[in-house]
């Protein structure tokens, strides 16, 4: 009998070379394939995860409560319109209404609005919070003391273009042809903690002051927008601009330095604006002193004020040069700016922080 040790590749412990390289590929392949199941379902997993997650943030935005919403008072009495009384002697119904948070009586915003046929018209506006806070308005009593002004001087079939807040106003009080007469919600001045739900305020807007989806409302929407783009261009392209929307009719351009802001609001990137607001107005020198040292600070160029409420005073400040040569910069009344007149443009009126010009139909040689 053979006693001599069991050799590798013959019976007993050993095994064949090609066996032991077919069980250890084998041994890989299938350790291969389990990592490839466990990534697999890894992937599926974190997937779904992301999905009900996705879901969830979905879910969560449709069912949050809105960020505020308007709720509207009763008529106020015709006896004791304050300073709105010239709407309520046109024979408007006025109504206060405050912009609440959803959980919260604390008022937003407090202001007063006309019932008209288009829908509510804001007169009066007053942020709680920082202003501006979705929307700046000119004083109602300006609005008021111009729109008799219009009504005895603009001749009938005259176009009257001014903001389309502004022009709402004067429907309700002069037979003026006013080109914006739909309420056009912009600019929206939406605090920075509420971008991220900038959608939702968009559609509180549209509901509460009927912004309606219709092609005629997207048609005065790019009418307006072309009066802007005018506003922020050159002079002369400008003026080019606003005879286009006259389309060959006699025009008045009405215009108010509040409407400087809006357009750096709309535009920064071609209109720098600027704006703080100054107490102290009793005191006159003082008021002047910081007012230019703010200017100075800033090396702002030229600039506009504003009478606000309880004795403050509100500077305009356009930040540049070349926002001190825009169509609005050249009309409105900013000091520091080269007041030489503009081509085709004749100021007729000046109230409080309003312009009103005649728009000549040709370009003047």
């Amino acid at each position: 009998m053979d006693t001599s040790p069991a050799r590798p590749g013959h019976d007993g412990a050993g095994s064949h070379p090609a066996e032991d390289e077919r069980a250890g590929a084998g041994s890989r392949a299938r350790r291969r394939n389990t990592w490839r199941r466990a990534g697999s379902i890894v992937a599926l997993a974190a997937g779904l995860l992301l999905l009900v997650a996705g879901a969830t943030l979905v879910w969560q935005h449709v069912t949050a409560p809105a960020a505020y919403r308007y709720a509207i008072g009763d008529p106020l009495p015709a006896t004791d319109p304050g300073p709105l009384a010239a709407f309520a002697q046109a024979g408007r119904t006025l109504r206060q209404a405050k912009v609440l948070a959803p959980e919260d009586s604390t008022p937003l915003a407090e202001l007063t609005v006309a019932e008209s046929a288009t829908g509510p018209v804001l007169l009066h506006w007053q942020a709680k919070l920082d202003d501006p806070f979705l929307t700046l308005l000119p004083p109602a009593s300006e609005v008021a003391a111009l729109a008799p002004v219009l009504e005895r001087h603009v001749a009938s079939g005259t176009n009257v273009l001014a903001w389309w807040d502004v022009s709402r106003q004067l429907a309700l009080l002069s037979s003026s042809t006013l080109v914006f007469r739909q309420h056009l919600g912009t600019p929206l001045f939406v605090p920075t903690r509420w971008q991220a739900r900038r959608p939702d305020i968009e559609a509180v807007e549209r509901e509460f002051w009927g912004i309606a989806d219709t092609p005629a409302v997207h048609a005065e929407q790019a009418r307006f927008q072309r009066f802007v783009d005018a506003l922020i261009a050159d002079e002369r392209e400008g003026m080019a601009g606003l005879r286009t929307l006259a389309e060959g009719k006699p025009t008045v351009l009405v215009l108010h330095v509040r409407d400087a802001i809006l357009l750096g609001q709309l535009a920064p990137r071609r209109i720098g604006v600027a704006f703080r607001d100054f107490g102290g107005a009793t005191d006159v020198h003082g008021m002047v002193r910081r007012v230019h040292a703010w200017l100075d600070q800033n090396r702002y160029p030229a600039y506009a004020t504003l009478q606000l409420q309880d004795q403050r005073v509100r500077a305009v400040a356009f930040t540049d040069g070349p926002s001190t040569e825009t169509l609005a910069a050249r009309l409105l009344p900013a000091i520091g700016n080269d007041q030489r007149d503009v081509a085709g443009a004749t100021l007729v009126y000046r109230i409080g922080g309003f312009v009103v010009y005649e728009i000549a139909a040709e370009a003047a040689p």
